[in-house]
């Protein structure tokens, strides 16, 4: 008897350019604190000075438009 196949999924970085960054450190550790709880996702980088997020995720437990969605509920438009 085999154990179940497990597939690896390998790690991807989606850097998403958003509106209505404040360029506040509150903006910055909110963003990091609600992605960061996410499961799947392993590393969120915020750069206040470009507006930009970057999270680093396993692309088989979570979808970049949840991350999407998930910036717009906190009042982020996306950009790019």
């Amino acid at each position: 008897m085999t154990g179940p196949n497990i597939q690896d999924h390998q790690n991807i970085s989606k850097t998403f350019k958003i509106g209505g960054l404040q360029g506040s450190q509150h903006d910055k550790q909110e963003i990091e604190t609600y992605l960061s709880q996410i499961d799947g996702v392993d590393n969120v980088k915020v750069n206040l000075e470009d507006g930009s997020v970057t999270v680093d995720f396993d692309p088989g437990a979570i979808h970049t438009d949840y991350l999407r969605g998930t910036l717009k509920s906190l009042g982020h438009n996306i950009l790019a």
